[in-house]
């Protein structure tokens, strides 16, 4: 026994629920080289 009270967690079932919008993200994005996010550097 883990608990003195039989507790149960109520779980969802997991799916997806928003469809995948890289490419959409990424045509407004000022730079993106293969897949990926370009930023600028600030370390030097």
């Amino acid at each position: 026994m883990a608990h003195a009270q039989e507790v149960y967690q109520r779980l969802r079932e997991d799916v997806a629920t928003e469809t995948d919008r890289r490419a959409a993200f990424q045509a407004i994005a000022p730079a993106v080289e293969n897949g990926l996010y370009l930023v600028p550097r600030v370390i030097d």
